[in-house]
Parts: structure tokens; sequence; C-alpha cells
């Protein structure tokens, strides 16, 4: 069983980790049975190097920005559709990025104490490396083993926990915001998690475990955006949220609800993903960001703005 490590001073997702993950998964499919991702300790990852990522901007401008998101999201579909199990086994923070590349996993292993969650809200930008397509992803699976044929339904728990920057406080938390599913595996000790996780690994390829299809799925299309929309419009003038908020949050549904389509059009993950590239490249030209990245870099503290 090949083991990844993603520990790095920072606890990010930077060029060196992206590439190592890569690398770990070409070597994986050839001389392994499975992968396991592991930091070694908490926390698991609190996603993109927002160090890196502004001095890129400055150098290279929007078009250096989403060729970096590119390339995070081209590495989670490496992972979802690798020809081994990839087993992400999760201590303390998965945020952002970190929650993405959990989720991105073909399992979780969590240790009690996880606290996962999308946070990019928080620093003016939304989720670019596959968050949001996740999200409408699983709506579309979700609604499809039910009665019911509105996507929107099963849309607003994911919707929600990005556009407000929910974090599960522990494993159970974190399933309830769909971050974690009913077949992952919750440990009470963190000791285990690695030998969990590496046993998890085993037996699916042991069971014969085989890589999912990569399908199209309905989204909700122009009407559902629609009908967020007027609920953010009620949130703001509520007071309940700021003027920006509302902008990122509508967003948010536009990249959930498949952007200017019919509800219920048929759509795939690069379809989505290339939606979430053009929103978080206008978001990290605009001076509100800025003001939230300075922010979180200088005082670790979100600013409301």
């Amino acid at each position: 069983m090949l083991i990844a490590s993603i520990k790095n001073k920072m606890h990010a997702i930077s060029p060196e980790v992206m590439e190592g993950l890569m690398e770990a998964v070409d070597v994986a499919e050839s001389d392994f049975k499975g992968m396991v991702i592991w930091s070694g300790d908490a926390p698991f990852s609190v996603g993109a190097d927002l160090e890196a990522t502004m001095p890129a901007f400055v150098v290279g401008g929007a078009d250096a920005i989403e060729s970096i998101e590119q390339e995070l999201q081209n590495m989670m579909l490496r992972m979802r559709y690798a020809q081994v199990p990839v087993v992400a086994a999760i201590h303390g923070m998965a945020l952002g990025g970190g929650c993405e590349l959990a989720v991105y996993s073909a399992r979780r292993v969590a240790h009690m104490e996880s606290y996962i969650g999308l946070v990019e809200v928080g620093v003016g930008l939304v989720p670019g490396a596959g968050g949001l397509t996740y999200i409408a992803r699983r709506a579309a699976e979700n609604a499809a083993t039910s009665t019911g044929k509105d996507l929107l339904p099963f849309l607003t728990e994911g919707f929600t926990a990005a556009a407000m920057a929910k974090v599960g406080t522990s494993a159970i938390e974190s399933r309830k915001l769909g971050y974690l599913l009913d077949s992952d595996i919750i440990v009470a000790h963190k000791d285990e998690l690695l030998h969990v996780a590496i046993n998890e690994a085993k037996a699916m390829a042991d069971s014969g475990w085989r890589a999912p299809l990569a399908r199209t799925f309905p989204v909700a299309g122009r009407s559902g955006i629609a009908t967020i929309r007027g609920s953010l419009v009620n949130m703001r003038d509520g007071g309940f949220i700021s003027e920006f908020d509302q902008h990122i949050a509508t967003l948010i549904a536009e990249i959930v609800c498949g952007g200017d389509v019919d509800a219920g059009t048929l759509v795939d993950e690069q379809y989505l993903m290339k939606l979430e590239r053009k929103a978080f490249t206008h978001l990290i030209a605009h001076p509100k960001t800025h003001e939230r990245i300075l922010g979180m870099l200088n005082t670790g503290k979100p600013v409301r703005n």
C-alpha cells in the first residue's frame, strides 16, 4: 500500500504537494494495490497556499490563477478516477482544498476530531478545485434515489454549507454537512487512523473495487438560481449577509445549479469545473477579496466586508 504524505510547513496544498500526489497516483497504479493520503498529524490540510497564490496573481494575472486552479482540478479528477482505491486519512482540519482532496478520494477514514468544510468565502473566493462540482454531483445522485424530480431540495444543504463557510465541528457533523458519506469510517483514536485507512484500502482492492465511470448528471439550472437569488436578497436586506457575501453566494449558486441552462440539463464535471474557474478568477481580482485575503494572512481572522 502506498502512503502519500501531504505534510508540509504551511499545511497547505502547494505546487509541490500537487505534483507529488499526481506522481503518487501513477506509482500506486503501477506498483501497489491502493493509496492512502495522510498528513502524519493534524491538520490534514488547510487548503491552497494563499501566500503563493497572490504573488502568482500579481505576476501573471487571472490567466496564471486559472492555470493553477485547473491543475488542482485535474489532480482531484486524477484521484477520483484512479485505477486503485485512494483513501484519505483525516485528522484535524480539512479546509478548502483539503476538504476537496478528501471528497475526491474514493473513501475517507476520519478521526472523530476532524473539522471539514469549504471555507473559501471567508477569503472572498469560491471553492475552485472541484468542491462545488462535488456538491452538484452528490445532489443529483441523491435525487436519483428519490421519487421527487426537483433537484433544489437536494442542493440546499450543500449550497448553504459552502456559501456560509460551514465547518463540521466533528466527524459526525461533517457527515451531516455531506463531506463524509455513510460508507466512510470514523475512528475514535487518532493513533488508529493510518492502520484503519491502510486496511480499508486493502479491503477495497481485495473486494474488486473499480473506479467510478465518468457520467453526466442533471442540474437545477436557471430556475434553481432564481430561487436561491430570492433567498439571498432577503438575507441581505435583513442584514444577515453583506452585499459582497451576496455576490459570492450568487456565484456559488450559479455553479452548483449549472449556469444558464434549463432545469434537468445533463452536464459533466469538466463543465462545472470550468464555471468554478471563471468565478474564482473573477473574484481574485476583486478589491474586497484582496481585503479578506490580506486580513486572513495578517490576523488569521476573517474580514467581513
